[in-house]
């Protein structure tokens, strides 16, 4: 008589298993970071008329599941398309200081996912990095 109970006590105890091992495994992957380094990086004119002043960027998304990073880079046309109608209207204030450069890498942050919940639902960039930022004046 002991030896049913005990198969259906295993039994059981390997029904529940599996599923603590899966939800272990979704809470891990619920704090997984993804990257999406945009390549080639960005080159453009920027500062309105007058003379001609460059800027070059190279930018990171960071994403915040596999299903975001799949959609970034599904949508990488409209993706770069954003980022330099952006750079190219910024301020020479902006470009130059350290104070501008945070406020460009939040408002791409912003305009990104403005441009990315009209293609699939919602935002999906966690965070916008400037990896590399150079500019001439």
């Amino acid at each position: 008589m002991r030896t049913p109970l005990m198969y259906l006590l295993l039994a059981f105890s390997l029904l529940f298993l599996p599923a603590q091992s899966f939800a272990q495994e979704e809470e891990s992957s619920e704090n997984d970071v993804f990257y999406l380094e945009l390549s080639p990086g960005f080159v453009t004119n920027y500062g309105g008329p007058g003379r001609l002043k460059y800027l070059k960027a190279d930018i990171t998304l960071e994403l915040g599941s596999a299903r975001a990073h799949q959609a970034a880079e599904q949508h990488i046309p409209l993706v770069r398309n954003t980022i330099v109608l952006n750079l190219a209207r910024q301020s020479e204030n902006n470009v130059v200081t350290a104070r501008g450069q945070e406020r460009i890498r939040m408002e791409l942050k912003e305009v990104l996912n403005r441009a990315l919940e009209e293609e699939v639902g919602s935002g999906i960039v966690d965070e916008v990095l400037l990896t590399n930022f150079i500019y001439q004046n």
